[in-house]
């Protein structure tokens, strides 16, 4: 079983319906059971997302719910029309000419006071329906002893820096991982806008300091009540790298929603030792081969060489930014653990060591020579 960290907005719904079995898209509490093996259990009981770009592509099974009859769903912030029927914005369907929405009667083209166009649905849009809708759903969400947890990853909405996936080597560099999440601000944060740090996907929400809560991060997946063979794989997740941000000349993302099925299927086979990976400073790396197999094998795509090179090139001097960024950020913060420092410099260095050697961008296949 996964569990994950994913700001509002970037992929948590996804990521969570992307297996063949669910048990939750939000809250997971999580300890160390008896037996050495972290479990989580999930304390909610339905689902509680953003709506915007759901559609039947990306999301058949949510879209199944949402569109066929027999399901209550709890609507907010969506488009009415005048057969009472929800629209919103990214659905892939066509839209009508008029309906009501957040802000009242809306005709499509119409513009706000500032002359801009008013969106079909409000960008925090949202729709409830009980998990047990589900047709993936395991009621193993409703045991006491929750499930055995053998992975934990973490995404934000990061358009230029970080490739798809990349797993960290030791539980220290998976906490750090977690603790520089970089995301667009979400829409749960109303008013916010722009580019922001998202530590854990939930520092608003947490009652105390950042560095305590990250020290009880260390403690907890260092635990040595944690079996070595009961270790979990903490990985990194980012869905929304651009093509201009490879040096191409569309914003369009390099990958599609779909592909959420093949990083976590490859991250699922490292977790079992299935496949071989590419070591670097910020971590390992998928091989070319593995995930062409499982594109084709997972969602019947072809998975060029060319475009696995873009997705997995490191960019020495964009991501040596993002670490100045998160250590300038984290020493103006109190009881900030030494570790993730620790971590962040033997990071940097071996990016460093990396840009001497072979330039600016290093490729895969520089990595494995």
């Amino acid at each position: 079983w996964c569990a994950g960290a994913a700001p509002s907005g970037c992929g948590k719904t996804t990521t969570a319906m992307a297996g063949s079995q669910f048990v939750g898209d939000d809250l997971a509490q999580m300890w160390i059971a008896d037996d050495g093996a972290i479990r989580s259990i999930n304390p909610e009981c339905g689902i509680f997302g953003i709506v915007a770009d759901v559609n039947w592509e990306g999301d058949p099974h949510l879209m199944k719910l949402l569109r066929e009859p027999g399901t209550e769903v709890i609507w907010s912030n969506v488009l009415i029309d005048e057969n009472g029927v929800p629209h919103w914005t990214g659905n892939g369907e066509e839209s009508p000419s008029h309906g009501r929405n957040f802000q009242g009667e809306w005709n499509q083209g119409m513009v706000d006071d500032n002359g801009k166009e008013v969106p079909i649905s409000h960008p925090n849009a949202r729709c409830t329906v009980a998990s047990t809708a589900l047709a993936n759903y395991n009621t193993l969400a409703e045991h006491p002893d929750g499930v055995e947890t053998r992975i934990i990853t973490y995404s934000g909405r990061d358009s230029d820096t970080m490739p798809p996936v990349w797993v960290a080597p030791g539980s220290d560099e998976g906490v750090v991982i977690g603790a520089c999440i970089v995301s667009a601000a979400t829409a749960t944060e109303v008013g916010a806008t722009g580019v922001k740090r998202a530590p854990w996907a939930n520092a608003p929400f947490i009652p105390g300091s950042l560095g305590d809560y990250m020290d009880a991060q260390f403690k907890f997946f260092g635990s040595d009540a944690i079996a070595d063979d009961k270790k979990p794989v903490m990985a990194g997740l980012n869905y929304f790298l651009t093509d201009e941000a490879r040096d191409g000349s569309s914003k369009k993302l390099l990958g599609e929603k779909r592909d959420v099925k093949v990083w976590l299927a490859w991250v699922e086979r490292y977790a079992h030792g299935e496949v071989d990976s590419i070591e670097t400073p910020v971590g390992n790396l998928p091989k070319y081969e593995d995930l062409r197999t499982l594109f084709e094998s997972i969602i019947d795509k072809e998975y060029a060489e060319d475009l696995y090179a873009k997705q997995f090139s490191l960019y020495i001097e964009k991501i040596v930014s993002r670490i100045d960024l998160q250590e300038g950020a984290y020493r103006k913060e109190e009881n900030v653990p030494e570790k993730l420092f620790e971590v962040l410099k033997a990071q940097r260095a071996g990016l460093l060591g990396l840009k001497e050697r072979f330039g600016p961008i290093v490729t895969p296949e520089q990595l494995q020579s």
